[in-house]
């Protein structure tokens, strides 16, 4: 998840799409605080 940190400050904004059948994974936790603390507007889908 590092190198994904280092290379979201360039980002405008981000969209996460989580499976309905696999539902909301461990990474894609730890991927939204990440956004959610830098600001990064992110939409779900």
């Amino acid at each position: 998840i590092a190198e994904v940190e280092r290379v979201l400050s360039v980002l405008d904004g981000a969209v996460l799409v989580i499976s309905a059948v696999e539902g909301v994974q461990s990474r894609t936790r730890v991927l939204m605080r990440a956004l959610k603390r830098l600001g990064i507007p992110t939409l779900l889908f």
